[in-house]
C-alpha cells in the first residue's frame, strides 16, 4: 500500500474513532435526556394527582367505560392526567379500571403495587405493551388507591431514530472528508519524497552520483532529503578516491614492473653477463620484488575500509608505541633515533585501536628515516606524537600534500619508498577523529605528526 493511501486511511480510521465516540456519546445522551424528561412530565403529574380530590361526578365525561359504579369513577379528571396517554387506577382490593377512553391497559405487578402503598413512594417502570414501549409511574393516593400513568415511548423512539440517521450521515461525511484530507496533505507531504525516489532510481540507472535533489525545506523530509544528498557525496567521493587510487597505483607499478621486465630480459642473457653483471642483476630483482610487496601491502592497507576494521577499542599509552617505533627503527638504520616524552606521559593515554596508530607512529619514523638525515627525534607530549628527521625539510608548497597519496616532492622522488606511509598515517588519524600536520623546523629538518582527541 502506498504511503498516500496509508495516510489518507489513516486519518480516515482516526476520524471514523473519534466521529463514532461522538456519536454514540450524543445518542446516549439525547436518549437519556428525553427519558429523564418523560420521568419528570410523569412525577410532576403523579405529585399534582396525589393529594387531589376526586371532583368527578358519576358518569363524567372520560371516565373509565362504565362510569355508572365502580372505581371508575375514582379517576381524576381526563385533563389532569396529561401528558400520559394511559391510565389506570387499581383500587384497595386491587380492582383494575382504566381512566382514559382508548386507553390501553397497562400490565399490574402486584409486588410493585403493594410496595407502592407501603413506602408511599412513586415507582417508574418501562413496561411493554402489544410490542409498544411504555414508560409507566405508580403511585398511591390518599385514598388508598393507587394510580398508574404510562407514557408512549414512540415519540422517543422516532426522535432517537431521525437523530440516529443524522449522525450516521455526519459520520459518514466527516470519515470521507477526512480521508479527503488525507489525501491532500499526503499528496504534498511524499510529493518531495517521490522526487527524491526519482532521483535515486535515475542514479540506480545512470550510475552516476550526481542526482537532482529536490530542495531540502524542513521536517522530517527535509532531513532525509538532506542526508540521502550527504550520502551520495560521500559516495561519489569515495569512488573518486578509488579510481584516483586504482590511477596512481596502476602508474606506481609500472616501474618496478618494468624494471623486472628489464632484469629478466637480462638473465636471459645470462651467456653474456658476467660474474659481478648477474649479481647486479639479481640484486635488482630482489629490491624491485621487495619495493613491490612493501607498495602492494600498502595499497591493501590504503584501500581497506578503516569503519570496516574489526580491532577492538581499547586504551592505548602514545609514549608507549612510540618507545615500540623507535627500538623497531634503531634495527632499520645506524641514526639515533631518540624518544622524547611529556613529563606526565599518563596524558597521552587514550582510546583507540592500538595496531592501527602503532602502524601511524612507525610509518612516521620510516618517513623520516627515507628523507631525512641526522638523528631522528620522535616526541609524545598532549595526545600529539611529531618525528623531527633534521633533513632538507619539505618545500613550502608541498606542506600541504605530504598526505595525498604517492605524492613526493621533487628533492624526495629518487628515494625508495612508494609514496602512500604518510596517506596511511592520515587514514588512520582521521578514522581515530584526530588531525595530521606537517611544518618545517626553524633549524632545519622537517615535522611530521598527528594530534589525537583525548
Amino acid at each position: 500500500m502506498s504511503l498516500r493511501w496509508r495516510i489518507a486511511l489513516g486519518m480516515a480510521a482516526i476520524a471514523a474513532l473519534v466521529s463514532t465516540l461522538g456519536a454514540v456519546a450524543a445518542f446516549l445522551n439525547t436518549a437519556d435526556r428525553l427519558e429523564a424528561s418523560i420521568d419528570e412530565s410523569l412525577l410532576s403529574a403523579a405529585r399534582d394527582l396525589r393529594e387531589a380530590p376526586d371532583r368527578s361526578p358519576r358518569g363524567h365525561e372520560g371516565s373509565g367505560p362504565d362510569s355508572s359504579s365502580g372505581p371508575s369513577s375514582e379517576c381524576p379528571p381526563a385533563g389532569l392526567l396529561q401528558p400520559a396517554n394511559a391510565a389506570q387506577i387499581i383500587t384497595s382490593t386491587n380492582q383494575v379500571a382504566p381512566c382514559l377512553q382508548e386507553g390501553v391497559t397497562l400490565p399490574v405487578n402486584l409486588h410493585a403495587v403493594n410496595a407502592v402503598r407501603d413506602r408511599g413512594k412513586p415507582r417508574l417502570d418501562t413496561l411493554s405493551v402489544s410490542g409498544t414501549g411504555y414508560r409507566v409511574v405508580t403511585f398511591a393516593r390518599s385514598d388508598g388507591t393507587v394510580l398508574q400513568l404510562g407514557r408512549s415511548l414512540d415519540e422517543n423512539n422516532d426522535v432517537l431514530g431521525s437523530l440516529g440517521i443524522r449522525l450516521a450521515l455526519f459520520t459518514a461525511s466527516g470519515i470521507a472528508a477526512a480521508a479527503a484530507l488525507g489525501w491532500l496533505l499526503a499528496t504534498r507531504l511524499v510529493r518531495p519524497i517521490e522526487r527524491l525516489r526519482t532521483a535515486a532510481v535515475e542514479i540506480a540507472r545512470t550510475r552516476e552520483l550526481a542526482g537532482d535533489f529536490p530542495p531540502a525545506g524542513g521536517g522530517e523530509v527535509g532531513s532525509l532529503t538532506t542526508s540521502f544528498a550527504t550520502m551520495v557525496d560521500a559516495l561519489a567521493d569515495s569512488r573518486r578516491q578509488q579510481q584516483q587510487l586504482v590511477a596512481d597505483a596502476s602508474h606506481e607499478l609500472r616501474t618496478p614492473l618494468t624494471s623486472l621486465q628489464t632484469n629478466a630480459e637480462l638473465l636471459d642473457r645470462g651467456d653474456r653477463l658476467t660474474a659481478a653483471q648477474r649479481h647486479q642483476v639479481s640484486e635488482g630483482i630482489r629490491f624491485e620484488v621487495g619495493e613491490l610487496t612493501d607498495l602492494v601491502s600498502e595499497l591493501v592497507d590504503l584501500a581497506r575500509d578503516p569503519g570496516a576494521d574489526n580491532e577492538a577499542v581499547e586504551s592505548v599509552d602514545l609514549a608507549q608505541l612510540a618507545a615500540a617505533a623507535a627500538v623497531s627503527a634503531r634495527r632499520r638504520t645506524d641514526r639515533p633515533v631518540t624518544v622524547f616524552l611529556d613529563p606526565d606521559h599518563r596524558a597521552a593515554s587514550l582510546d583507540g585501536r592500538p595496531k592501527g596508530l602503532a602502524r601511524a607512529v612507525s610509518n612516521l619514523v620510516d618517513n623520516a628515516i627515507k628523507h631525512g638525515a641526522g638523528p631522528i627525534e620522535l616526541s609524545v607530549h598532549d595526545a600529539t606524537v611529531e618525528v623531527h628527521d633534521h633533513g632538507p625539510g619539505i618545500p613550502d608548497a608541498d606542506l600541504s600534500r605530504v598526505f595525498d597519496r604517492f605524492y613526493r616532492a621533487d628533492i624526495a622522488r629518487t628515494a625508495p619508498g612508494s609514496g602512500l606511509g604518510l596517506a596511511i598515517v592520515a587514514q588512520v588519524v582521521e578514522h581515530h577523529g584526530g588531525t595530521v600536520f606537517a611544518r618545517n623546523h626553524g633549524e632545519g629538518g622537517a615535522i611530521v605528526g598527528f594530534t589525537l582527541p583525548v
